[in-house]
Parts: structure tokens; C-alpha cells; sequence
């Protein structure tokens, strides 16, 4: 079991310890051309899942991000013009400008075969089959990935495992790397929402979140407002709304993308009938839309 000091409440703790780690202990490391400070072997547990928001001031952690990149993954894309809606940094890792093609964790999670199968269909199978099976293990990194280290986009995810313990979910998360800054607070985000998704479509109750990283770091440019995000010692709980079900997550993939191709205007939008959970989560892509929308005209 995790000793209980590497437990947290909220993911402004789990911020905040690293921090405190990388600044006490972390070794610069130079890799790529780029140099980080660096803690190897970090395990982490976030108590409740669905204190997932980052609420730390000084991060300006960006919750429409958050949801766009779990639209985008939970849709089983690789499009860069999806999710370069949402962060354009993401066109960095694409080859050919069209398609990400290794850290689109989504594609590899949902894309069907053709037997209409996936990873995710084949998980739920296993576990509704076998509740306690110690198999169910999404496979990101991939051993097919042809060993090229020096890819322009290498998977930072290797696998995702679920366990079902006392009728509750566990998600057990094992990355080769973390970045701490644009990193951390996305990834914890992304694998809770899909881990609280699993829990609904299984029908048991939401466990504990484990994080497991190889090399937990930050890029020497964000070292600055690291210091500043140190400074902010309150962390608040702002505890997301319970998965009210999985039923609507078509519909609010439909929406999401009306929204952000402009198919659909905003008065329209608001009039679409859809469960509080998901509408909560479109109505901040809304908003989203609204602050691109005045950016543009200003």
C-alpha cells in the first residue's frame, strides 16, 4: 500500500509536493536540447478523482483545455485541427500537420477494428466477465511503436490499469514522463474523466487515482511561475459533479463539435436539451467559444 503522505486531497497538493521535491531534491538534466529539473520515480495518489480541477491562481490552469482534450481523446481522434482548437502547441508533435500519431491516447484507446471492437470495448468485456481480473490494461506506448527514441512524438502514457477492489475503481496510471507544467494537471484530468466513465458504464462505485511517473520535471522557462504557484499555500476543493451516466457521451461529442466548427450558433446551443453533467462541461466550451469568438473582432 502507498504510505499515506504520497495521498493527497486535491491536485493543488499533488502540484505543490512535486514543486517542493523538484526545488529540494531534482538534478538538472539536459535532454533534446532542453534543460529541466528532474525527480525520478514519482508515485502519487489523488484520494477523490473528482477533485480533478486545477484551482491554484497563479497555474491559470485552463478547465475548456481540460475538456477539449478529453472530447478529443474520448472520440478516438488523431486530428490536429480538432484538438489545435483547444491548445496549438499540440501541432508541434504532428509529422504531416494533420494527424498526431502517438500521443493520441484516445485513437489508441477507442479506435475500433474491424471486428468493431477496441481496447476500451475489450476492457469493459473483461472486467463485467471477471470483476477482480488483474488484466484489465490499456496499452499506450505500444511495443509496435518501432523503438524509434527519436520520434518527433513519443507516447509520455506506457499503460493505464483498472482494478476492482471492495466494488470500487481504481485507476493506476504508469508514465515514462511527466511534465509538470503543461504535463501533470492535463494528464491527471484526462485519465480520472475516462476512469470515472469506466466506473459508470461498469456500475461501481469511483476509487482511488494512482499516478506513477518515470521522470517527473519542468522545463527551466516555467521555473518562475513555479515559484509563484509555491507561494499560494491554500489549496481549494472544488469537487466536479458526479457522472450522472455514460448514455449522453455521444451527444455531448456531437455538441463539442458543433461548437468548435462553427456549425451551430450560440443561441441555438443553449436551447439543446442535455443532462447537467455533460451540460455543464459543453456550457464551458461555450464560453470558451465566446472569448475566441471577442479575441477575433477585437
Amino acid at each position: 500500500m502507498m504510505e499515506d503522505n504520497n495521498k493527497f486531497n486535491t491536485v493543488d497538493e499533488i502540484q505543490l509536493y512535486i514543486l517542493e521535491k523538484l526545488f529540494s531534491e531534482g538534478e538538472v538534466i539536459t535532454t533534446r536540447g532542453m534543460k529541466t529539473l528532474e525527480i525520478c520515480n514519482v508515485n502519487l495518489c489523488l484520494r477523490n478523482p473528482r477533485n480533478r480541477n486545477t484551482n491554484n491562481s497563479k497555474r491559470k490552469w485552463k478547465l475548456p483545455l481540460a475538456i477539449g482534450e478529453f472530447a478529443w481523446h474520448v472520440s478516438g481522434s488523431n486530428s490536429v485541427d480538432f484538438i489545435t482548437y483547444y491548445a496549438k502547441q499540440w501541432k508541434n508533435f504532428s509529422l504531416d500537420g494533420k494527424i498526431i500519431s502517438r500521443s493520441c491516447y484516445g485513437h489508441k484507446i477507442f479506435k475500433k477494428e474491424s471486428n468493431g471492437s477496441s481496447q476500451w470495448t475489450k476492457l469493459i468485456e473483461l472486467l463485467k466477465k471477471d470483476k477482480f481480473s488483474r488484466r484489465a490494461v490499456l496499452d499506450i506506448y505500444e511495443s509496435d511503436n518501432g523503438n524509434d527514441y527519436f520520434a518527433k512524438d513519443v507516447a509520455c502514457v506506457n499503460t493505464v490499469q483498472f482494478l476492482i477492489r471492495n466494488n470500487k475503481l481504481d485507476s493506476i496510471v504508469t508514465m515514462r514522463s511527466n511534465d509538470m507544467i503543461w504535463g501533470l494537471p492535463y494528464d491527471i484530468y484526462l485519465f480520472t474523466m475516462l476512469q470515472e466513465l469506466l466506473s459508470v458504464e461498469l456500475g461501481v462505485e469511483l476509487g482511488m487515482y494512482y499516478h506513477n511517473v518515470g521522470s517527473m520535471h519542468i522545463y527551466d522557462r516555467h521555473l518562475n511561475l513555479a515559484q509563484e504557484m509555491l507561494e499560494e499555500k491554500e489549496s481549494k476543493m472544488s469537487e466536479n459533479l458526479k457522472m450522472e451516466n455514460s448514455n449522453e457521451l455521444n451527444k455531448f461529442l456531437e455538441i463539442e463539435e458543433l461548437i468548435r466548427t462553427n456549425n451551430i450558433d450560440l443561441e441555438t446551443l443553449s436551447k439543446l436539451n442535455i443532462g447537467k453533467y455533460w451540460g455543464n462541461l459543453l456550457h464551458e466550451l461555450i464560453k470558451y467559444k465566446k472569448q475566441k469568438q471577442s479575441i477575433i473582432h477585437n
